[in-house]
């Protein structure tokens, strides 16, 4: 997260106001969408600040460029008009609460100061809704008063229609059958949520216990001579500050109901197993940790990640998967920072890294997480 800018004093309510409609954007929006809107923050002076979790320079509209100003205007009106788009949908299903408060967010959003991040909109001092705000009035048009009844006189129609005409036609007799075997098809997977360069974070609502959150890392084979071996591992950092982590090559694959509440459930010695390996953490104790960093090294079977295509898919219950692939590296890189599972106020924020080092030590320095390393560790 990056700061924006401070503004005015900002009170309880409205502050209150602002959270909740956060949350409806996010449970209705992609991120990248949800992301038009800056974050409202109130410092310990009890000021109002605007925050955004998009990475990269942040500039005023008014700093940038005819040709960037036109990009960035552009987009902010594409992600407006789908948001108009959303609102049109909820009032369809009934969901007039939160479609007031986006209509809202829309109404105020139109001549709102903007900013520039890595050439994204982010609007900022958006919504501030007075405490008497009207109740919504949803105007639906005559015709959808009768659409329910229409269809269904449009049906009877159907029904008569087609047994006069049964009653008609001679009686034919019908050709014969030939029964195949029913075709099953498998089940649709659910669906997943795929982190990328132009994607690289999700956030996951606060709520009071994650549970049993899975991770877990596949490697494909491709044109290598010795069998790939791959390892997953992870440092976590409490809200007290103390460190900790699980990694096999340590001899150390950590516990899963006391601290660090990460748990390897095994070692694939040889690197042939299609399951991958897993890791766990314990979603339970989420308030407890302040960061996951999961990261992978080649044992053996590589010199470098490209052509494993490494991944790791994090299962979080009640929440679509999320994948990040590693992207192809020619360097003589070993290790790989995957992802972080941040805590932000209780949320799970997820974000791709895709960092290669060439030992565990120098991804520790750089990610600052200050652990002491001593050499000679093996699987043997």
């Amino acid at each position: 997260m990056q700061r924006l800018t401070t503004a005015a004093p900002i009170d309880e309510a409205t502050l209150t106001i602002y959270e909740e409609t956060v949350a409806i954007i996010h449970r209705h929006l992609p991120p990248s969408l949800a992301l038009l809107y800056a974050t409202a923050r109130r410092n310990s002076e009890g000021y109002l600040e605007w925050w955004t979790e998009r990475q990269g320079l942040a500039k005023p509209f008014e700093a940038l460029s005819d040709e960037e100003q036109l990009c960035v205007q552009s987009k902010r009106q594409q992600y407006q008009d789908i948001l108009a788009g959303l609102i049109e949908q909820l009032i369809a299903r009934g969901e007039e609460h939160s479609a007031y408060a986006l209509q809202m967010l829309l109404t105020h959003s139109r001549e709102l100061n903007c900013y520039s991040v890595n050439g994204e909109p982010v609007l900022i001092n958006w919504a501030i809704v007075s405490k008497t705000a009207p109740l919504p009035v949803v105007v639906i048009p005559w015709w959808r008063r009768f659409l329910p009844w229409l269809l269904l006189l449009l049906l009877l129609l159907l029904i008569t229609f087609s047994w006069w005409w049964s009653k008609k036609k001679p009686t034919e007799v019908p050709p014969p059958v030939h029964h195949e075997a029913p075709v099953t098809t498998p089940a649709a997977a659910p669906a997943s949520t795929e982190l990328t360069q132009a994607n690289p974070s999700i956030n996951l609502e606060k709520r009071k216990d994650f549970g049993r959150i899975k991770i877990n890392l596949t490697w494909q084979q491709g044109n290598h001579k010795e069998p790939i071996d791959l390892d997953i591992a992870a440092f976590i950092r409490f809200k007290n500050g103390k460190i900790s982590g699980a990694e096999a090559l340590s001899k150390f694959l950590g516990n899963y109901d006391k601290p660090p509440y990460l748990l390897l459930q095994k070692d694939l010695r040889e690197g042939n197993d299609q399951d991958g390996e897993w890791l766990f953490v314990n979603g339970s104790h989420w308030q407890d940790i302040d960061e996951v960093l999961v990261y992978s090294f080649i044992y053996g079977g590589a010199d470098n990640w490209q052509g494993t295509n490494a991944t790791i898919t994090i299962y979080v219950p009640d929440q679509p998967p999320i994948k990040s692939t590693l992207t192809d590296s020619n360097q003589l890189n070993n290790v790989a920072a995957i992802a972080r599972l941040k805590n932000v106020d209780g949320n799970i924020n997820v974000e791709r890294l895709d960092r290669f080092f060439p030992e565990r030590k120098s991804l520790d320095k750089h990610y600052g997480w200050g652990f002491e390393w001593t050499a000679g560790a093996s699987k043997n």
